[in-house]
């Protein structure tokens, strides 16, 4: 439940929500607003970017932003994955229009840093084309940073000669600290991180030659991806795990041994979401399809976002099915109680499916 009132979190997938716009009504709106606290999050926040992007309409952005006004959306921010703390997301009541418009202007213009890195994953379904173009990204991408970081440094020295008031002084210096710290760190990362993006692309590049990487792979650990997607149910996860090693070649790593980030205790489960869907992807288990495909690779990056956030709410609700496969068989295994549901919208109500419910034993 959301702090907001004693009615449950619902959190809404993309397509769940292009489903209501598409399909529903006010009334049908109303009625979940009614019953439910709808939240939202940067995953939403992308996707709606997107929708607008995609069509050079930034309608078709805004639909989206105006339903989840009519459903009385709740923003919710993870806390930094970075620190291993029991913080929960944060939650935002600003209109969603607010929300967006300050995504737009504060977290859209790094993407130019960002995308580089995110789309690392691709060359593992051979989808990059061309691979020293790729890699050159990687590293523009880096030094572009450091000019944004040294630009925004001098803009804070030269406020601070400026400044008159105590107070912000101290914030100004404890900024410029910040920041100085971070150019430190990202210079004495910058010949290491060239180095390794060019064995990186060399490598990649020889891997793909024959079969992309994931082919590869399921093919030397000898998977069978319709015997693996008869897994489900109680257990999954590490049943994935021990039918993988029963059918590996002797000499072939241990995947779990591999992924021990899995199983350390230390590690705040919702930083372990993403790292888990990406192997069920990478092994076939239920793989979200075209994933050599840019938009598409992306695009799985972000249901792995929102599967983080949705293990914080009560229920999740989404019309994907291998998404949902993959999500049932992650939080049965850390015990996570939000319940997954399947959405259609009738003429006259909102009918949910149950997929997932630890509780009632629908797994």
């Amino acid at each position: 439940m959301t702090e907001k009132t004693r009615k449950l979190a619902m959190y809404l997938d993309q397509n769940a929500l292009d489903m209501l716009i598409k399909k529903g009504t006010d009334a049908h709106l109303f009625a979940l607003k009614e019953s439910f606290n709808i939240v939202y999050s940067d995953g939403t926040l992308r996707e709606i970017y997107k929708a607008g992007h995609n069509a050079s309409d930034i309608n078709a952005s805004l639909k989206f932003t105006k339903a989840l006004t009519n459903l009385g959306a709740v923003y919710f921010q993870l806390p930094d994955i970075s620190l291993n703390t029991d913080d929960r997301p944060y939650e935002c009541t600003d209109a969603p229009n607010d929300v967006f418009l300050r995504f737009l202007n504060e977290v859209v213009p790094f993407d130019k840093f960002t995308q580089p890195f995110e789309k690392m994953g691709l060359a593992l379904y051979n989808g990059v084309k061309d691979y020293d173009c790729f890699g050159n990204d990687q590293i523009t991408a880096m030094y572009n940073l450091r000019n944004f970081l040294h630009e925004n440094l001098e803009l804070l020295e030269a406020e601070l000669l400026e400044c008159g008031n105590e107070r912000i002084e101290n914030h100004l210096r404890t900024a410029i600290d910040e920041y100085r710290k971070q150019i430190y760190e990202l210079d004495s990362q910058l010949d290491e991180f060239q180095e390794n993006v060019k064995y990186g692309i060399d490598s990649f590049k020889e891997a793909n030659q024959i079969n992309s990487i994931h082919k590869t792979f399921q093919k030397a650990y000898n998977i069978n991806i319709d015997n693996l997607k008869k897994i489900e149910g109680d257990n999954a996860l590490n049943r994935i795990f021990d039918y993988i090693d029963q059918v590996k070649p002797k000499n072939t790593p241990s995947l779990r041994e591999a992924h021990q980030i899995i199983f350390d205790d230390n590690e705040r489960i919702f930083n372990k979401i993403p790292h888990i869907y990406s192997l069920l992807n990478l092994v076939g288990y239920y793989s979200d399809e075209n994933l050599n495909k840019e938009k598409r690779f992306l695009s799985s990056t972000l249901d792995s976002h929102h599967a983080q956030l949705g293990c914080f709410c009560d229920i999740f609700v989404t019309h994907d099915q291998k998404f949902a496969k993959k999500m049932k068989v992650i939080y049965e295994h850390f015990n996570i109680g939000t319940q997954i549901y399947d959405i259609d919208i009738l003429e006259n109500r909102i009918s949910l499916k149950p997929l997932y419910n630890l509780e009632l034993g629908i797994l």
